[in-house]
C-alpha cells in the first residue's frame, strides 16, 4: 500500500515550480514560492501547501487500494503600510487554478479531482495588510500496482 501524500505534494511542487506573476501594482513580474507548511524567509507572497488529508478505503473488487484525499493551498500577500488589496491574491489564484486544473498523481490513477474556494481571510495591523485565498482540492485516487 503507498501513501499518497507526497505524491500529492510533488504534483503541487512540480505544476508550480517557477511560478511568476505579474505584480498589478507595479507590471513587475514576481517569484511566488510554494512551500509545505513553512513561511519562505522575508516573503510578502508566497503559496502554503496546508491542511493535509487522506481516508483509505480498500476495494476488494480489484484488490487495489483507493483513496480520497484533500489538500488545501493558502494563497498569501501582504503589503506594508495599508497598501495593496485581494487584486494581487485573485492573480495568483488565478494562475494556481490554471496550473493545477488536471494534476497528475505518480503511482496512482485519479478518478475524481475537484475544489472548493472557502472565504477569504483578510487581516489589517497597523504596519501591513495580509490578504489570504484558499484553494481545497479533493481526490479520489486508486494506487498503481504494475
Amino acid at each position: 500500500m503507498k501513501n499518497p501524500d507526497k505524491h500529492i505534494r510533488k504534483a503541487f511542487s512540480d505544476a508550480l515550480s517557477g511560478l511568476e506573476v505579474v505584480n498589478p501594482y507595479n507590471s513587475d513580474e514576481v517569484a511566488i514560492p510554494l512551500s509545505d507548511f513553512r513561511v519562505p524567509k522575508n516573503k510578502d507572497f508566497y503559496i502554503l501547501m496546508t491542511n493535509q488529508w487522506t481516508m483509505p478505503r480498500y476495494d476488494s473488487k480489484c484488490d487495489k487500494y483507493s483513496w480520497t484525499c484533500g489538500i488545501t493551498l493558502d494563497i498569501v500577500t501582504k503589503f506594508a503600510n495599508y497598501q495593496g488589496s485581494r487584486l494581487f491574491s485573485d492573480d495568483i489564484k488565478e494562475v494556481v487554478m490554471n496550473l493545477t486544473e488536471d494534476l497528475t498523481i505518480a503511482n496512482f490513477y485519479k478518478q475524481r479531482q475537484d475544489w472548493n474556494f472557502p472565504d477569504d481571510l483578510e487581516m489589517m495591523t497597523s504596519t501591513e495588510n495580509i490578504y489570504r485565498k484558499l484553494i481545497q482540492y479533493e481526490f479520489e485516487l486508486t494506487e498503481k500496482t504494475e
